[in-house]
């Protein structure tokens, strides 16, 4: 006899085998109960949860000589020839290759007729959506006033494509996505009764590759089965070319500790083993929404199937939860990306870069770099300090000698790094290294007891106002300005941003942030009560002081005035030329009696 897969040997039989649809169950027993059947059904949910062997169930249900019954008997000819697929009373359609209106047609003319053998003619049409405007027109009549023998059962995966008339003149019944929980006893039943040897956490990995549905899980246990003796992780890891916990708890490690080329190895390592870039990216979101949630909440569950608790509490102190967030919208960003992208692993690589160095203007990234500093200044080791040469290097406890710099060459510190000015550093706007130390700490007499750095009072919001405001030029300004229109964009905040778009920041002076506009409207709006305080508010998140906007005409701006000469140049030029001739000749200087 030919082998049968496991989905189909499997399939339910009864309403009592049906797994995670307790409610259709429930609604269809008593409708049969009851003599209520209706004459159409609308059967919607994700694939593999069920839809089909449900209708056919109420199929034999509803044409078991014992019936109608809830409990088909399976034994007569009516129930056998259905569970064969050759009764002449049942008819599955399947609408994506019948789709047309002469299909409709053909079905129209058919319903007339009376049963052969059972009592009702059940049309079973699966992915009903797939009909075209035609046919559903088409079948419309006949659906709204079936004969009385007829029942309709339409089975789809996506009931928002089909058209309102059709749903009105239908029962609906959703199927929900099964739970892992029922998905692992069922799989643990077929297993035993199928003489497959497999392991429990063979079968909860299982559980989850399937996403909710039954189908989709006997499938892949009957290829595992065929794969090895014993059903364990690793052959579905290996069947599913699934990445693994080992692997990705490195990557993660190495993320955390900021290690880029650790990072890049290891995915290289992943792809020449013939990973999938677009999983990688996948398992690593998983893996870090994991850790996300174990911060929130250590005893969910859930966690648990990613990797070990053990495992997670080793990684969660690597990560602040706002880093946590800013490296889920990165991974997001990049699953898009390989989508459009002809080589995926380049835009992986991109991705890793970004992640160790938490780049992007997004308000989580942004926020994560600031606890990054705020972090460092408080003496916490966040990072090896061999890794923080492209960031923020560590304060050093040592007064070192003044070093001359020419005023040409002095920069003001970027807008990102606006606590490091308020604890007493200022860092260079190239490389974003601290160049000097306004008051730097007493020499420390003996190196073993050596003062630990005192950690700064946390930044509350009603504190912002006495907090002293850093000074800028025209560019830290500007760079400020480009950062609230970022965030305000982020907010889709799109009024605001068309009307402040047009704004030239010009100073920041005794935290008072000036902007000048050519338009006098845009102006006049910007100095709204509504508008000046939603970007005040924006500018008190950012540099976590208050900061004041001041609006104003590019017309008004007043010009600076050219310095004075001095007095001695002013009366040398004063002077008639044989005398400046004389003093030129003789080196003689002037002098007042």
């Amino acid at each position: 006899m030919a082998y049968v897969a496991l989905y189909r040997k499997w399939r339910p039989q009864g309403f009592d085998a049906l797994v995670g649809q307790e409610a259709v169950r429930t609604a269809l027993t008593n409708a049969l109960e009851t003599g209520r059947i209706a004459h159409a059904y609308l059967f919607a949910g994700p694939r593999g949860t069920g839809k089909t062997s449900t209708a056919k169930i109420l199929a034999k249900a509803v044409n078991c000589e014992h019936g109608p019954t809830p409990n088909p008997c399976n034994e007569c000819q009516n129930c056998v020839r259905i569970n064969d697929g050759t009764s002449m009373d049942v008819f599955e359609i399947d609408a994506a290759s019948n789709r047309g209106i002469d299909e409709i047609r053909d079905l129209r003319e058919k319903v007339a007729f009376a049963p052969v053998s059972g009592r009702y003619k059940v049309y079973i049409i699966d992915e009903v959506h797939m009909l075209t405007t035609e046919a559903f027109n088409a079948l419309l009549k006949t659906l709204e006033e079936p004969p009385p023998h007829v029942i309709f059962i339409l089975a789809t995966t996506e009931p928002h494509k089909i058209p309102a008339t059709i749903h009105s003149r239908c029962q609906r019944f959703d199927f929900r996505r099964v739970t892992d929980a029922d998905i692992v006893k069922r799989l643990r039943e077929v297993a035993d009764g199928s003489g497959i040897a497999a392991d429990d956490d063979a079968l909860q990995l299982i559980a989850v590759q399937a996403d909710g549905g039954m189908r989709d899980a006997l499938s892949l246990l009957d290829q595992c089965g065929v794969m090895a003796e014993r059903v364990t992780a690793e052959t579905v890891r290996s069947v599913l070319g699934i990445v693994g916990r080992e692997a990705l708890r490195e990557l993660v490690k190495a993320i955390g500790e900021w290690q880029v080329p650790r990072a890049l190895e290891l995915l290289e390592t992943l792809l020449a083993g013939g990973k999938d870039v677009k999983q990688i990216i996948t398992e690593l979101a998983e893996y870090l929404r994991a850790v996300l949630l174990y911060k929130a909440s250590p005893d969910y569950r859930e966690i648990y199937l990613t990797d070990t608790k053990e495992a997670i509490a080793a990684l969660e102190g690597l990560y602040s939860t706002d880093r946590l967030m800013a490296a889920e919208e990165r991974l997001h960003q990049c699953t898009i990306e390989l989508r459009q992208s002809v080589r995926g692993r380049i835009a992986a690589e991109m991705c890793l870069f970004d992640l160790c160095r938490i780049e992007g203007s997004t308000l989580a990234a942004l926020t994560a770099r600031v606890q990054k500093l705020e972090a460092m200044l408080a003496g916490q080791s966040v990072m090896p300090v061999q890794q923080i040469a492209p960031q923020v290097q560590p304060v050093q406890m040592q007064q070192a000698a003044p070093v001359h710099q020419p005023e040409a060459a002095a920069a003001q510190p970027k807008f990102d790094y606006v606590v490091a000015e308020e604890h007493g550093i200022q860092l260079s706007a190239q490389a974003e290294e601290p160049v000097q130390q306004k008051t730097p700490p007493a020499p420390v007499s003996t190196p073993q007891k050596a003062a630990a750095p005192k950690k700064p009072e946390p930044v509350q919001a009603e504190t912002f106002a006495a907090t002293p405001a850093p000074q800028g030029d025209s560019a830290v300004a500007e760079e400020m300005w480009q950062q609230v229109l970022e965030i305000l964009k982020t907010e889709k905040k799109r009024s605001m941003v068309a009307c402040a778009a047009g704004g030239r920041a010009v100073s920041y002076v005794n935290g008072i942030l000036t902007v000048a506009f050519k338009n006098k409207f845009n102006c006049k709006r910007m100095n709204a009560d509504d508008y000046k305080k939603a970007f005040e508010a924006v500018l008190l998140r950012l540099a976590r002081c208050e900061v004041r906007l001041n609006c104003v005409e590019e017309a008004g701006l007043v010009q600076k005035p050219p310095a004075p000469a001095p007095a001695k140049e002013r009366e040398e030029e004063e002077l008639e030329p044989v005398v400046k001739k004389a003093m030129a000749a003789f080196g003689g200087t002037l002098q007042k009696l």
